[in-house]
């Protein structure tokens, strides 16, 4: 059985890690059949919101520390982040199509790179983020380094990081990290719901929003502005935009079709 499933709602699709021994650890196929799950997606033009959550009782704890061999390759690490975890990490965060993650249980290590890679991120009461890195002696990666001080800021990063301790769900929300925290039996259905609104959106605006916000993170004002610009541009020649705003005058939903 892949180690990532991908599941059809509408149209959303729903991947699903699927290492549940393991809390989804990324040892085994994991990275390969995600990413290629996800590329399947992305390649389907009538997908229009993608739910990421992990089977079992944990989203992903990282590394696989029983039966990988991570933690083997020494030196070698480097290149295997560097054409595994982090080339996901990218496709994750570089997603045409929204990505909603529902943290169904701990998010760990490399874990919390994949989480936090998402575009809106809920997760169960029960769960709770740990970068682990440092109990490990290892140093930080998936993204995580700039994920959470841009984030929650960089003294509550550097604290997380340096001491390795938990953090809790609602805490989570309460910082900033996470978008926000739900009883555990109904995470499935909220991140379903997120993301029937989202599928539901104009994808053409969305995308730019997404690749707007992405853009501005490292510019200027005068460059955000800018590219502001040039994205409104390309928004309000599409017949999407010519329906907003007739569906917002007749006080209607609007109906997107993506041109």
């Amino acid at each position: 059985m892949p180690m990532a499933l991908s599941e059809r709602r509408g149209s959303i699709v729903i991947l699903t890690l699927n290492n549940p021994e393991q809390y989804n650890a990324l040892g085994g196929t994991v990275l390969r059949d995600l990413s290629a799950a996800l590329d399947a997606a992305l390649a389907d033009s009538t997908v229009r919101a993608i739910v990421l959550t992990g089977a079992g009782k944990g989203f992903c704890s990282g590394a696989q520390l029983i039966g990988g061999s991570t933690f083997e390759s020494g030196a070698e690490v480097g290149t295997l982040l560097r054409n595994g975890v982090s080339p996901l990490i990218e496709k994750l965060r570089g997603s045409s199509v929204p990505i909603v993650v529902a943290v169904n249980g701990p998010a760990a290590g490399a874990g919390v790179g994949i989480a936090l890679a998402g575009d809106i991120v809920i997760a169960a009461r029960s769960a709770k983020f740990v970068l682990s890195f440092v109990r490990l002696g290892a140093a930080l990666d998936a993204g995580t380094s700039l994920f959470l001080q841009r984030s929650i800021g960089i003294a509550r990063a550097r604290a997380l990081a340096l001491l390795g301790e938990p953090l809790t769900a609602e805490m989570a929300e309460t910082w900033g990290l996470i978008w926000k925290t739900v009883d555990d039996a109904a995470l499935l259905d909220e991140a379903l719901a997120i993301a029937q609104k989202l599928a539901d959106g104009p994808p053409i605006s969305l995308d730019l929003i997404k690749s707007q916000i992405e853009f501005a993170w490292g510019s200027s004002l005068g460059s955000a502005l800018d590219n502001e610009a040039t994205a409104q541009t390309r928004a309000f020649v599409t017949e999407d935009l010519r329906e907003g705003a007739a569906a917002f005058v007749e006080k209607r939903p609007a109906k997107f079709q993506g041109r």
